[in-house]
């Protein structure tokens, strides 16, 4: 006996179930894709037009690490050179860019302290390795310290702060080859003091 696809009748619910799950798949890759674009849009010369303008004074918060045992802590932008990455563990690029500070943190650390500030909840930093076993200080912050205080609103955006407490380099932080980007242009920034001298004269006197 012959049976064709013709006779063969799926129960609705699975018809509902498959149908579901594709639209939920194409959600997804549609969210996907406009952060890749949104990054790339940003990496093209937009980042210069998000967070707080280059010559402006960093704001100070308090955070509380997740990766050591203390307490709640104040960020005090002044007295040494910092690196401060604003990123989230359910955003992808945002592993990469942990990842990719983990690479660089010895050397950075020579020169300047090196924090990323997240506002997700400890079960969410929990549940992503790069973020749990970081070895550089990741924190929790409150969620209006990245839209208010750095007007940030994307992840990862990463600043270079110098001793004085001001912004001397921005923009999106999501590999090694962004991040020393980031800090050369602070290294370049005609304002600056020389950044590798004047990091190691700070980090002695803190």
């Amino acid at each position: 006996m012959n049976i064709s696809f013709a006779d063969i009748t799926l129960p609705l619910w699975l018809v509902v179930s498959q149908w579901t799950l594709l639209f939920a798949l194409g959600f997804l890759i549609i969210i996907m894709y406009r952060q890749v674009a949104f990054l790339q849009r940003l990496k093209d010369g937009g980042s210069e037009r998000e967070g707080l303008p280059v010559g402006e004074k960093a704001p100070p918060f308090d955070y509380m690490p997740v990766n050591q045992r203390s307490a709640s802590t104040r960020f005090d932008p002044k007295g040494v050179w910092s690196l401060l990455i604003f990123a989230d563990p359910t955003c992808v690029s945002c592993q990469g860019a942990l990842l990719a500070l983990e690479h660089m943190a010895p050397k950075l650390r020579q020169t300047m302290r090196v924090l990323v500030a997240t506002s997700a909840d400890p079960a969410q930093i929990n549940a992503v390795e790069a973020f749990r076993t970081a070895s550089v200080t990741v924190s929790r912050v409150p969620g209006d310290v990245a839209s208010s205080l750095y007007q940030t609103t994307v992840t990862p955006f990463g600043y270079v702060i110098d001793p004085e407490g001001k912004i001397r380099a921005k923009g999106i932080a999501t590999d090694e080859a962004s991040i020393r980007k980031i800090v050369r242009k602070a290294e370049r920034n005609p304002v600056n003091v020389e950044l590798t001298v004047a990091s190691k004269e700070s980090m002695r006197q803190a």
